[in-house]
């Protein structure tokens, strides 16, 4: 049997377990009504959470560094790729975070995995929300370190396993605004527990950055917290490309000479670096606090109209759990009949059993789609 055949064969399994991805299709630009495979349809899809990705001002900065600076950064950051826009937007985003040192990097899932690559070594002990992205799993994975899975949110049992696990060094990673569930960690809580057993606390903020907090920055920010390491990204609530590493100086400066997912890629064109620095003005102005304010308001609505809806009053992630994956897909085939799109979620993505409609809300949704939607999905999920 040839390598081709085998593959055919695993896509012929996962398409009859309903887990086969068929990708969609946009046309245009990001935002609350988009057109998917030809089709216009009301988008309930995209982390875009305060519409800013088909914004016209970031398209401008975008246009203006283009002109003047062309389009790749030509080199790793370490090499000639380091261009003055991504010390500007560095800059920005500790001006912002109110951070002593930051770090760039081309995706969310290269901050995790350099981050923890770098900080966690042989002899440390890393401690794992059970929900935590792939990204920090595979980043755990790749460390040298033991890693140390504790209930998601159960923090008496993850202070057990800090009593019981030592270690040179302790990180606890989690995210703030889970990606999947749209629940919010206890930050607080995680701050305590670290502080009480000197373990380092890096918060995976990636979904809550721009969207909550104080001028967007965040769960910690909102509870007055200063965790030891923020990760963020540029690709959703800022409407951009790329992801940061928000810490000390010192962090920072190990990542430029350590993190791996750093130092061997290609710099981030420097027309997504301008774009995303007039994000962050946009984000932390009187612009971004009434999208806040609408995209909460979105939220609310939304578990109004689903009550048996997931996640947190205010989160823009609002899933909904079917169990099955060929009733998820089927459901999400019939929303898009009545032009609403919203992906069914299967595993591996999400634990088996727990196939959810993962609906995601923008501030620049039209009130009436939200409603019509939320009628659709309680209909179709209550029967």
């Amino acid at each position: 049997m040839t390598l081709d055949d085998e593959v055919q064969a695993e896509l012929a399994q996962l398409e009859a377990m309903h887990r086969l991805r068929v990708p969609k299709v946009l046309d245009g630009a990001q935002g609350p009504v988009v057109t998917v495979d030809g089709i216009e349809v009301a988008s309930f899809a995209s982390n875009d959470y305060l519409g800013l990705a088909g914004d016209p001002r970031l398209a401008r900065a975008a246009s203006a560094s283009l002109d003047e600076d062309g389009v790749g950064a030509g080199a790793s950051r370490l090499i000639i790729g380091n261009h003055r826009r991504h010390v500007a937007l560095e800059a920005a985003v500790g001006d912002w975070l109110r951070t002593g040192g930051v770090r760039l990097f081309n995706t969310g899932y290269a901050a995790n995995v350099g981050v923890i690559t770098t900080l966690a070594r042989a002899g440390d002990v890393v401690f794992s929300d059970e929900l935590d992205h792939a990204s920090i799993i595979d980043g755990c994975r790749l460390a040298k370190a033991e890693v140390v899975v504790y209930p998601h949110g159960d923090l008496p049992a993850l202070a057990r396993a800090l009593d019981q696990h030592r270690g040179n060094r302790r990180l606890v990673i989690s995210e703030s605004l889970f990606s999947m569930d749209g629940d919010i960690a206890d930050v607080t809580g995680l701050a305590a527990l670290c502080k009480r057993h000197d373990a380092v606390l890096i918060l995976d903020e990636a979904h809550a950055c721009g969207a909550l907090g104080p001028e967007g920055r965040g769960v910690a920010a909102a509870v007055g917290v200063v965790p030891d390491v923020v990760i963020g990204t540029f690709g959703k609530a800022l409407g951009t490309f790329g992801a940061f590493a928000a810490s000390s100086r010192a962090v920072a400066e190990l990542l430029w000479n350590r993190a791996r997912p750093f130092v061997f890629s290609t710099g981030l064109p420097p027309s997504i670096a301008a774009a995303t620095t007039a994000a962050i003005e946009i984000v932390r102005g009187t612009d971004g606090d009434e999208r806040r304010r609408t995209l909460a308001a979105h939220a609310r609505r939304f578990r109004e109209l689903v009550p048996h809806a997931g996640g947190a009053p205010e989160s823009a992630i609002a899933p909904v759990l079917v169990g099955d994956d060929q009733r998820v897909m089927q459901l999400s085939a019939r929303l898009l009949e009545h032009r609403v799109f919203v992906q069914g979620i299967r595993p591996p993505t999400v634990p088996v059993g727990t196939s959810r409609l993962r609906v995601s809300l923008s501030a620049r949704h039209d009130l009436g789609d939200v409603e019509k939607a939320a009628r659709l999905i309680a209909a179709a999920t209550t029967r």
